[in-house]
Formats: structure tokens, C-alpha cells, sequence
């Protein structure tokens, strides 16, 4: 069991530099940011910048990637903005959440559609384009050429692997430095864990939103990734610092589809503590929604105290809310949670 999961854990880590590799070598040949310089984690935090939530509905500045149709309404819902607290990024510990999450091999992430046409460096390589494709598609990751962003497919072959907190310890070995928060809610006699990450991912910045279940016997630290069955409406926008959610500016952005591990990464650096993801996570039914909104208020930093989302009121203040409309959630993240690195 034990040589089996440094396997495990090898592999994830293998394919995660991979990736690195890939956004390296796009980033020397087009021209793009730098990436010699190290995160500014140390940066300070927008205190006195008011985080505005604005109008959910309204994505004026976002442009769609055209091969990610977005299969459901989001809701609009207007509130006032909102005044930040101070991130969770200086706390100690080893934390959760990296993109070493399950797979076979496989299509495209975006469910029901065909994966984007991508051009990817071939002369800092040598190698050819269809080398480059094998190898990413080898991975358990596609490319959108038109954000820049790398993501996972919808059955890559990590998904065979399941998850635990172990893989965001070993992640930082791998210079992945992120925020996580985990949502547990029992469901249909599983108990379920929706986990999300955002931060640094080597020379990659991006966050992510995973789907897990076990049997509530099973006592060890590991889930098993969502089967098709179990597969839910996720959709996620990455925004660098809470000015460029201000102003709505987000990195990147995926749309709205079925998945297990939706991701998103681009190359650059980032603060985790200074990032923001704003998503959409849609339930089942309302016993689930139920459940998925006593998991985000019960979230937890590392030592277990509560430090997770508010149902967003007119007179609330601070960070990290969400708001709830039938069985449909739309999230701030902000300082929730805790980090995997000291």
C-alpha cells in the first residue's frame, strides 16, 4: 500500500511539472510574462479595497470560450460591496487541494463538445505539434488557445486515483503553493467532499473545483473522484486580486458544464492569499443543496476552527459569502480555508 502511493503521488507531481512545461515553453516563444521572478506571497492584501459582488448575472468583460457552451442560467442576484478581511495566506501547515485529482485517459473536459483548436510551442521543444498533443492529452489535459488556459479533461486518467490530503502536502514539493477549502455534506448514504483550491501552481496560476465521494465506513483519509452519476454543474472565473474582481477582470474563466474536476490553469504568478474565485455550483436537489450550504458554513482552517462562508445579508461585512437561490449557489472565495504551505 505504501510503495503504491508514492507511485500515486509520483505520477501526480510528473504530470503537474509536465504542465508547467508545456505554459514555460508557450510563455518564451510568444513573448509573455516573465516567469524567472518567484510569487510575491508576501504582497500585501487590498484591505481597504471593497470587494463588490456586483450583478452575478452580468459577465460584460468575460469573452466565452467558444467550445464551452454554458448549459444553465446562473442567477442574478445584486448586492452592495462588501469590505475584506485579512487572507488566511500567513498561517502554518500543510494544507489540501492540488490538481492531482483521477482519470483515464481521455476527451475533452467540456462535456458534449469538441476540445478547442490549440496551437502549442514546438521550438523550444523540438518536438512536433502531434508529439506535443500526445503527450498533454497523455497527461489528462487539453488547451484552450484562446484564453491560454490548460485544463483537465473530463476522464483523464487520474480519475482512477481519488483523492486525499496527503497529495496537498506532497504538492508543495513541487513549488504548488494554494488556499483549499473542502464542503462535506452526507448525501444519498456517501459522504461527500467538494473541494476547491486556488493559487500557484508552479510557473501556473489557476484554481480548481473537485467533486468526491466514499462510503461512510470507509475510516482512511481517501475519496473516491465523482462517478459519471455523481457528476456536478460547476462553473469557476479566476481573478488574480480582489482590484481585478473589482473591476471585473477576471484571468480566465470556465463555463458551466458537468464535471468532477473542473480546472483551470495559465501561466503567471500570483498571491493564493490575494486571489479570488467567484463560482457557480448547482445541486442536485434541494436535500443537497441543503447539505452543500452546511458544508461551505462549516468550513474549517487547518486546526479545525471555523472560518467559512456567510449567506450574504445587506448588512454583512467582510469576506466569503454565497448566495443561495433554490438549489443554485454563487460563491466568493476569498479567505476562506487554509493554506498548504507555511
Amino acid at each position: 500500500m505504501k510503495s503504491t502511493l508514492f507511485k500515486i503521488l509520483a505520477a501526480v507531481l510528473a504530470v503537474s511539472m509536465m504542465v508547467c512545461t508545456f505554459a514555460s515553453c508557450k510563455s518564451n516563444s510568444d513573448g509573455g510574462e516573465d516567469i524567472t521572478k518567484p510569487p510575491s506571497v508576501e504582497a500585501p492584501v487590498d484591505n481597504d479595497v471593497l470587494v463588490d459582488f456586483g450583478d452575478f448575472g452580468d459577465d460584460p468583460d468575460v469573452t466565452e470560450a467558444p467550445t464551452e457552451p454554458t448549459t444553465a442560467e446562473e442567477p442574478t442576484t445584486s448586492t452592495p460591496p462588501v469590505t475584506p478581511t485579512s487572507p488566511v495566506g500567513g498561517s502554518t501547515g500543510s494544507g489540501s487541494g492540488s490538481s492531482g485529482n483521477s482519470g483515464s485517459t481521455g476527451s475533452s473536459g467540456n462535456t458534449g463538445t469538441v476540445a478547442p483548436s490549440t496551437t502549442l510551442p514546438t521550438s523550444s521543444t523540438g518536438l512536433s505539434q502531434e508529439d506535443l498533443y500526445t503527450i498533454l492529452e497523455a497527461a489528462g489535459y487539453e488547451y484552450d488557445e484562446e484564453q491560454q488556459v490548460f485544463y483537465s479533461t473530463l476522464n483523464p486518467w487520474q480519475r482512477g486515483f481519488g483523492f486525499g490530503d496527503v497529495y496537498d502536502q506532497a504538492a508543495v514539493l513541487a513549488n504548488m503553493r494554494y488556499i483549499t477549502i473542502k464542503i462535506d455534506f452526507v448525501y444519498q448514504g456517501l459522504l461527500w467532499r467538494i473541494q476547491c483550491w486556488k493559487g500557484q501552481y508552479g510557473v501556473l496560476n489557476g484554481g480548481e473545483m473537485g467533486v468526491y465521494t466514499k462510503n461512510p465506513d470507509d475510516t482512511t483519509d481517501f475519496y473516491e473522484c465523482a462517478s459519471d452519476e455523481n457528476l456536478l454543474e460547476m462553473h469557476f472565473k479566476f481573478y488574480k486580486t480582489t482590484n481585478d474582481f473589482n473591476k471585473k477582470r477576471p484571468l480566465f474563466e470556465r463555463q458551466l458544464q458537468e464535471h468532477w474536476w473542473l480546472t483551470g490553469f495559465k501561466m503567471g504568478y500570483c498571491d493564493p492569499a490575494r486571489t479570488v474565485m467567484e463560482m457557480t455550483l448547482i445541486a442536485r436537489d434541494k436535500v443537497m443543496a441543503d447539505g452543500i450550504e452546511e458544508g461551505l458554513k462549516n468550513v474549517t482552517d487547518r486546526s479545525g476552527k471555523p472560518n467559512g462562508f456567510k449567506q450574504y445579508t445587506s448588512t454583512s461585512k467582510g469576506t466569503d459569502f454565497y448566495i443561495r437561490q433554490d438549489n443554485t449557489f454563487k460563491i466568493i472565495w476569498v479567505s476562506a480555508g487554509y493554506p498548504n504551505y507555511n
